[in-house]
């Protein structure tokens, strides 16, 4: 999340994040501005795009060289990742990642308009010198696999986590898009370590209310509009909830019951006869549901299901607005 400084308050005040469609920009004008400024959006591997995505065909939206010959298969969409995604990108593995160096320059040649081979592109590309030049059965040996999203949900992540630990070379690469006075700006991570995506990108909780434990804390939360853990170990995870978070109070065997805000201010105070066991954060623009909205129904506003074993996790933008939308409309 970008945070603008007041400097005067010693305060700040989260920056609006907007989507591409939002903007009016498609997956097309997505690929077309990655494709050509490959290496000012991947500055840590230097790529060479060979490819783009035909309309109505079976392909990958770029298919991109490293120096080594090495194949780079993107999956890019305008929206938050899902596991479809990944199950995308490996798809046009299989259909790919075969590819004869015959193959790869037949694309090149479509894509490029050029007289050059892609041989000789690529050996321009990357300055090699004749000695250096590789040779056709160097191109393809390896594939890597890509998918760019706007942002990224929790089965995601442990997914490509998943692929990664048992030697799939798969990684995600995260945009956000900011509006700031009229102006858009674009950001994006780059293999930065993939848990560290979902540090940045949360901005929305479902915090467990401890209900299991003891049946009084969700009606405290609900009564005193808070968000509240309890004992080291988990309260500690309350100072994760920033100022204009969304938090989803969510209470075992029912659903969620109550959301609001983050403040950005957290308290301390005894429980269960154990000194500053418990981490509380009040929160603002507070709402108690008429009704639980139930773990099923998130599953199927949400298309995915969750880890309610967790004290606390994150869900992406994306999903927090279609629960909040759901509840408006039907739960106050």
């Amino acid at each position: 999340m970008l945070f603008k400084l007041n400097l005067n308050k010693l305060d700040y005040e989260k920056v609006k994040r907007v989507s591409l469609q939002s903007i009016g920009w498609t997956e097309k004008n997505l690929e077309s501005l990655v494709s050509k400024h490959i290496q000012d959006f991947i500055s840590s591997k230097d790529l060479m795009t060979i490819f783009n995505e035909r309309s109505r065909q079976e392909e990958p939206d770029i298919l991109a060289l490293d120096k080594n010959g090495d194949l780079y298969i993107f999956e890019l969409k305008r929206w938050a990742s899902n596991q479809e995604n990944l199950l995308q990108v490996l798809r046009y593995g299989q259909l790919f990642g075969n590819s004869s160096y015959d193959e790869l320059n037949e694309k090149y040649s479509k894509y490029s308009k050029s007289n050059l081979s892609l041989l000789d592109a690529h050996k321009e590309y990357f300055n090699k010198e004749n000695a250096n030049q590789l040779s056709p059965e160097q191109f393809n040996n390896k594939q890597h696999f890509i998918v760019m999203t706007n942002g990224l949900d929790q089965q995601t992540v442990e997914a490509i986590i998943y692929w990664k630990k048992n030697g799939l070379n798969i990684d995600a690469i995260v945009y956000w898009v900011f509006e700031i006075e009229g102006e858009h700006y674009l950001e994006f991570n780059m293999y930065s370590p993939l848990e560290s995506y979902l540090e940045y990108e949360s901005n929305a909780y479902v915090l467990n209310t401890n209900h299991s434990n003891n049946s009084y804390t969700t009606g405290e939360m609900l009564g005193e509009k808070k968000a509240a853990a309890y004992h080291a170990g988990w309260q500690e995870k309350i100072e994760k909830i920033q100022k204009d978070d969304i938090v989803f109070l969510y209470k075992s065997g029912y659903g969620i019951v109550g959301f609001g805000k983050g403040t950005g201010v957290y308290y301390k105070k005894d429980y269960d006869n154990t000194v500053n066991a418990e981490t509380y954060t009040p929160l603002k623009d507070f709402y108690q549901l008429k009704k639980p909205l139930s773990a099923s129904k998130m599953k199927e506003i949400c298309k995915q299901g969750f880890n309610f074993r967790q004290t606390m996790f994150s869900i992406s933008e994306e999903n927090a607005n279609k629960l909040i939308d759901t509840i408006q409309k039907e739960y106050l």
